[in-house]
């Protein structure tokens, strides 16, 4: 009898240390019980003659988008003017191929580069591309985090190369990586969708403009395996010549407008642009991975999209054109980088499998 009572208080005891320690991260439902026990979503109602909303339709779409992408170095010092010593980075990527998917108020996508064609951009190296998007969506703001990496680029100026037996230098080493952490918000929610013709969650059926706000953090980072230079363009970069890292950290407040212009309730043209500058720090590391120099600037940003397209009920099917632009001065150096996108999106939307809903109740906050 002893012996029964000691194991049933042992083990009694066992189990309420363990429902103690429980690991609520594993549970959705207790975290958000512990954490935020007064959260509670709400989908915001629009103005439905002007936006259609699709809030339990699970929408999927493919994207294939021609790219335009580089990155130049120039030195704007005594000793690098007139000098054509200039890096003009160039990638070997053609055509990318991307997958999205969206329900309720979470869109998730990624994309890929198709393997280059050589006989396109002969002396080019191999460039690996690949990104990974997900975005929280409501009518009055948008959050999202972007991955992005690019390894393999070729340098075009050819008084930077030394190898007689190669078109271009080509860096195989060089990697670009940027990540995104972005809000938007919509002050004209009820009557303008800045999603509607980006994720296809909802469509408009009467024209609007709208007027919004754009905030963001962002990393970019610039590193190869040796010198970012070549030995012919170190003398002339004054304070970056023996650098093999840049990182950069920008800070956006850009208040921007868009606009859905709507014929035959079907048919859409849509644009948007924000404004233009960018708060930037920048850290230089050399050859030994230490920190050489920092600065901070104000980064010129051209940000922009515009498209054409179809939407009906299930299916839709549009063409964008899409451009962001990145450049800043420096003590001896300026960059320019650009993202230059045309695509061609094709999508539908459906009833979700029973088992998606079931996922998306018992992991997302309650109400979405």
């Amino acid at each position: 009898m002893g012996a029964f009572i000691f194991q049933y208080l042992f083990f009694t005891t066992v189990l309420q240390a363990q429902e103690k320690k429980e690991n609520v991260f594993l549970h959705p439902t207790k975290f958000y019980q512990k954490f935020f026990p007064h959260l509670k979503v709400k989908r915001t109602p629009v103005d439905s003659l002007y936006v259609k909303t699709y809030p339990n339709y699970l929408s999927v779409a493919a994207h294939g988008l021609l790219p335009k992408i580089y990155l130049d170095l120039n030195p704007i010092g005594p000793k690098g003017k007139n000098k054509d010593a200039s890096s003009e980075f160039r990638t070997n990527v053609n055509t990318i191929i991307g997958f999205s998917g969206s329900y309720r108020f979470v869109t998730a996508g990624f994309a890929v580069a198709l393997k280059s064609n050589p006989t396109n951009d002969e002396g080019y190296t191999h460039t690996r591309y690949h990104t990974a998007t997900i975005k929280y969506n409501s009518a009055k703001y948008i959050l999202q985090f972007r991955y992005m990496k690019i390894k393999g680029l070729t340098d075009v100026n050819q008084s930077n190369n030394q190898d007689s037996t190669q078109k271009y230098s080509t860096r195989g080493d060089i990697i670009m990586k940027e990540y995104h952490f972005e809000g938007i918000y919509n002050f004209s929610w009820r009557k303008y969708s800045y999603i509607a013709p980006i994720d296809f969650t909802q469509r408009h059926v009467k024209s609007r403009i709208g007027f919004l706000l754009k905030t963001g953090i962002y990393n970019n980072q610039l590193f190869a395996d040796s010198n970012l230079l070549s030995v012919r363009q170190r003398e002339y970069f004054e304070g970056f010549d023996n650098i093999k890292k840049m990182i950069g950290y920008s800070v956006k407040l850009a208040p921007g407008v868009g606009t859905n212009i709507v014929f035959m309730r079907q048919f859409y043209i849509s644009a948007s642009v924000f404004a233009p500058y960018n708060l930037y720090f920048n850290r230089l590391y050399n050859t030994d991975n230490h920190l050489a120099k920092k600065e901070t600037s104000l980064q010129l940003v051209l940000d922009g999209t515009v498209s054409v397209g179809y939407q009906s009920k299930r299916f839709y099917a549009g063409a964008r054109y899409q451009g962001e632009s990145k450049g800043a001065k420096l003590q001896y150096i300026s960059f320019t980088t650009v993202y230059s996108y045309f695509g061609i999106d094709v999508g539908y939307r459906f009833q979700p499998p029973h088992a998606v809903k079931k996922v998306y109740k018992e992991t997302m906050p309650p109400g979405m």
